[in-house]
């Protein structure tokens, strides 16, 4: 039997293994005897997730979104044979229903309310899901991305028939190459280290600043909560791009049609303190681990000294960025123990060892990450080439020949009958 026009929004799950964990938003729980699914959903984009027992390995998930008003109802139905929740008839539901709670990742805290999900998902839309996942807003833990692999993980082999039906359609994001077609000498070598032209391709492969934040916080949420390998490489993609960015930070939108480069930063310094809450009060982080987060520090100190090399040039440049990312350097040494500004770390000192020796010992790496020491750029000066265009010239005008250039063997050069 249907349920009446005037309850609450029910999400209504059914033929779930005993003893599953079920997952809504930002809570999890494990599922009692006849449970039947969720009441009382507030209005807006939700994720569920299945970890099915016995296993509890193989996570599956998708999406809905809500509409504001009583009547609104949804039945998943579980299917051992293909390990996930797909579309049921309404007729056939029943059983226990536990209202809709949110733990607050700040305090760990429970609530009714689902602001804190609702500004961690701030720029999904039903257009970001439509984009990323199809018609059927479903994913689960191995399912691949469409989008080309531009970390070298590309095997070469041809996409198998399940990689083709079903894959996340994420944006390709190349951090190889980033710099425009036919770029060479300086261009070629700004473009390299400041990613800001790429970052505009992207935001227009993604359909704007608002489509390519949704995809990202859509990423963050499958690699989190479903543990998509995939998700994950693009949340790292996408958080080292706009982090090496440099002309975007004072980029504003005008009539030239490039993006607002300042605001997007601003929202993704925000949007990646929020994400940072979840992974600082969960216990696994899968494979947004330690590793990651010790790339994404690195990158924001990286981050951090652009600004303030930005700053000593021109005081008026970046504010609205600077003043989010000390909001976050903040946080971060706070909550996390993480020191984003490498002035303030302790480069070299003594300690005691277990034994009472006292030795001395030097932090690692930071000179790589701020090009300092020996991965100090090299300036290398302009080389007169008047004696050899003098040369060329006086080669060429001896005659031409139907061989312009001698092609000799390698072996004849070090031969020393040559």
């Amino acid at each position: 039997m249907a349920p009446p026009r005037t309850t609450p929004a029910t999400l209504y799950l059914s033929s779930i293994p005993p003893s599953s964990h079920v997952g809504v938003d930002l809570s999890s729980f494990s599922t009692p005897p006849q449970f039947g699914g969720i009441t009382s959903l507030p209005p807006g984009i939700h994720h569920v997730w299945l970890s099915p027992a016995p296993s509890l390995v193989l996570r599956s998930g998708f999406w809905v979104d809500v509409p504001a008003g009583l009547g609104w109802a949804q039945h998943r139905r579980y299917e051992a044979e293909m390990e996930a929740l797909v579309p049921a008839d309404l007729a056939t539901v029943g059983g226990m229903l536990l209202p809709y709670r949110q733990r607050l990742p700040a305090t760990g805290e429970e609530t009714a309310a689902s602001d804190a999900w609702n500004t961690l998902v701030a720029h999904v839309s039903a257009a970001t899901l439509a984009r990323v996942f199809g018609e059927d807003w479903s994913a689960d833990s191995t399912m691949p991305s469409s989008a080309e692999d531009h970390d070298g993980a590309d095997d070469g082999l041809p996409p198998t028939a399940a990689e083709t039906e079903r894959s996340l359609r994420f944006t390709p994001v190349d951090l190889k190459r980033t710099w425009r077609e036919g770029a060479v000498g300086q261009e070629r070598t700004t473009q390299a280290r400041d990613r800001s032209w790429a970052l505009e391709r992207v935001l227009q492969a993604a359909g704007g600043p608002q489509e390519l934040l949704g995809e990202w916080e859509v990423a963050f949420v499958l690699c989190y909560y479903l543990g998509n390998y995939a998700a994950g490489e693009q949340w790292r993609r996408i958080v080292a791009l706009c982090l090496t960015c440099r002309e975007a930070v004072v980029a504003r939108g005008g009539s030239g049609g490039g993006s607002d480069g300042s605001a997007l930063l601003v929202q993704v310094l925000a949007a990646l303190r929020r994400m940072l809450e979840v992974l600082a009060a969960g216990e696994e982080h899968g494979f947004l681990g330690e590793e990651v987060l010790a790339e994404v520090a690195r990158l924001l100190r990286g981050f951090g000294k652009m600004l303030r090399e930005e700053e000593t040039d021109d005081p008026s440049r970046g504010v609205e960025v600077r003043r989010e990312f000390e909001h976050l350097k903040e946080w971060m040494a706070r909550k996390m123990d993480c020191v984003l500004d490498t002035r303030e770390m302790l480069r070299k000192g003594t300690v005691m060892t277990e034994e009472g020796d006292i030795v001395e010992v030097e932090a690692e790496g930071l000179d790589e990450e701020e090009e300092t020491g020996e991965y100090a750029p090299v300036i290398v000066e302009d080389v007169d080439l008047q004696p050899f265009t003098t040369a060329a010239a006086a080669t060429s005008s001896r005659g031409s020949s139907p061989v312009d250039v001698m092609m000799v063997d390698e072996e004849e050069e070090d031969d020393p009958r040559f």
